[in-house]
């Protein structure tokens, strides 16, 4: 049994190859990609950080994209970690928006805690705080607030770390990723190019290569299931468990792709039929699974999606199988090269065509690709792939000259950029096609005056803006403050004046030795994305000027 010391020897090779990438990938990207949410929060009321003179009567949140309707929760807690109401937060109809009603609030600090799955079927969760009646800088008055405070979970912004659980998460995502392309472009292959009879040795060969490939994407889907299911249900328990497999379209995903991973231990290799229907369904399955299921027009971007896993599964096991044959069977190897390569061709264009087109659908300004991490990962995709392109053709010239030894070693070159492609995969299926909008927050230090201005949430529509300007106490309140915002994109357009008028505030901030003067506003006043050149001018008593200017960009 000469051939299964082979076989042990390849399935060490190829894990070793799977550590190496898998850990190169969370090495290089793990840190900024759990920074990178799908569905991104863009407004909430009361803002994140508000100090409210009255209590509010709701907490509303919005978000960019469709959210799962099954599976949410938006909770609001007192300074000592009680919820303030039982009531349930209710969905609107685009599924978009999360409104809870809240009783009278009285004066003290609260805290906004909230856990959402966007409909590409990945996990969205906060916190932020607002006060009722006093700034957030003072004590609430309320015994053991802080530590209530502390207590909560937060998820607002970039993680700092890399654990344990990031790396099981990317991990088992290049896993699935390399186990699903694997086998069910394996088992395509294994239909259309096994000789001879069932009882042919290298026909036999095949087949049992294939049964450890699906007991592989078995046991990777499990895993896969496994690292990512306790983000989806949040706190939810036993109740969120059965609401994710009940209730939600991932559940449903998830539910049917492990049954056909078990189904397919009874129904495969009896069939041509039978082998092409399950294939079908385990590519649906997976675009459920991912940014195909949150963009519209859906059943369009699903095809795309369902043809880009079929064009990418022949590619992969093709080349996978072209591997073994070159090392076990080397004519039957060298009969299948032709074909694989051509193929692989063909497969190389139906990807080029439906990744570009899903490209358009997914962004509204092509130009996004070089400011998110997934366009970033994408362009390093596109280059491996032309990498494969390359080395695709070196291979066929080098077997047209006879030079067997050449092409071997470039097949295991082109493994090793299929490997690293699929790690690319693993990694930037979990990041939000779309650049998310921050609050802007911009400080500049003088030598007689400081100035901030902010807009927050800083997105097209409704914005709470502020400038605050410190000066010397002799000077008093500032006579004028003008603040301009001009779309830089639309030069044609006149600036807008942003209505900014004083307020009282009561806050906490460094005084720099100065006297604070702040003016706030809520408006439209950011009406579209695009360029935008703020500029702000602040008159002192003296009648001395003093403009600012600052670019920046909305999503």
């Amino acid at each position: 049994m000469e051939w299964r010391g082979y076989w042990g020897e390849t399935y060490r090779r190829l894990a070793l190859w799977v550590l190496i990438v898998g850990f190169g990938f969370m090495y290089l990207f793990g840190s900024a990609a759990p920074a990178e949410a799908h569905a991104s929060l863009v407004q909430t009321v009361p803002a994140n950080g508000a100090e409210l003179e009255k209590p509010p009567e709701q907490v509303v949140l919005t978000f960019n994209e469709r959210l799962e309707e099954g599976l949410y929760y938006l909770r609001v807690y007192d300074g000592s970690k009680r919820k303030v109401t039982d009531k349930a937060a209710v969905m609107n109809d685009t599924r978009t928006t999360l409104t809870l009603d809240l009783p009278g609030l009285v004066k003290g600090i609260y805290v906004v805690t909230y856990h959402v799955i966007s409909a590409d079927g990945h996990p969205v969760d906060g916190t932020y705080l607002f006060a009722v009646g006093q700034s957030l800088d003072q004590p609430s008055g309320v015994s053991g607030s802080a530590p209530a405070i502390e207590h909560l979970h937060r998820h607002d912004g970039p993680m700092s770390t890399f654990g344990v659980k990031d790396v099981l998460q990317f991990g088992s995502r290049i896993l699935f990723y390399l186990a699903l392309l694997g086998f069910t472009g394996w088992l395509l292959w294994l239909r259309w190019f096994a000789p001879g009879e069932k009882t042919d040795p290298s026909r036999v060969r095949l087949k049992q290569w294939a049964e450890r490939l699906q007991q592989f994407y078995l046991i990777a889907y499990i895993l896969f299931m496994w690292a990512h299911m306790g983000d989806l249900i949040g706190d939810g328990g036993a109740e969120g468990l059965l609401r994710l497999f009940t209730q939600t379209t991932v559940g449903y995903a998830w539910l049917g792709g492990l049954l056909l991973a078990l189904l397919s231990f009874v129904v495969l290799y009896r069939s041509v039929f039978l082998d092409y229907i399950w294939l079908a369904f385990v590519w649906f399955a997976k675009s459920l699974l991912g940014h195909a299921a949150a963009f519209e027009p859906k059943s369009e971007t699903l095809v795309l999606d369902w043809l880009h896993l079929a064009a990418s599964s022949v590619w992969v096991g093709g080349l996978l199988m072209l591997l073994v044959l070159w090392r076990t069977d080397k004519e039957l190897g060298k009969r299948f090269l032709p074909r694989v390569s051509t193929a692989a061709l063909v497969s190389i264009l139906l990807l080029t065509v439906s990744g570009v087109l899903t490209v358009f659908i997914f962004l509204p300004d092509v130009r996004y690709i070089v400011e998110t991490g997934w366009g970033k990962l994408l362009l390093v995709k596109t280059g491996l792939v032309l990498l494969v392109v390359v080395i695709a053709a070196l291979i066929r010239f080098l077997y047209r000259k006879n030079s067997e030894r050449g092409a071997g070693r470039l097949l295991g070159v082109d493994a090793v950029l299929m490997t690293l492609i699929v790690g690319v995969v693993g990694v930037f299926t979990y990041l939000t096609p779309l650049p998310a909008n921050e609050p802007m927050n911009w400080h500049v230090m003088g030598e007689k005056i400081h100035m901030t201005a902010q807009i927050s949430p800083n997105v097209p529509g409704v914005n709470d803006f502020a400038v605050k300007v410190w000066l010397p106490e002799k000077l008093g309140k500032p006579k004028q403050v003008i603040m301009k915002l001009q779309a830089t994109d639309n030069p044609e357009i006149a600036p807008i004046v942003v209505p900014v008028e004083y307020t009282e505030d009561v806050s906490f901030e460094e005084s720099f030795g100065l006297k604070r003067h702040t003016y706030k506003t809520r408006g439209a006043y950011l009406p579209y994305p695009g360029h935008w050149k703020m500029e702000v001018r602040v008159m002192d008593s003296n009648d001395d000027e003093t403009v600012y200017e600052h670019t920046f960009r909305v999503y």
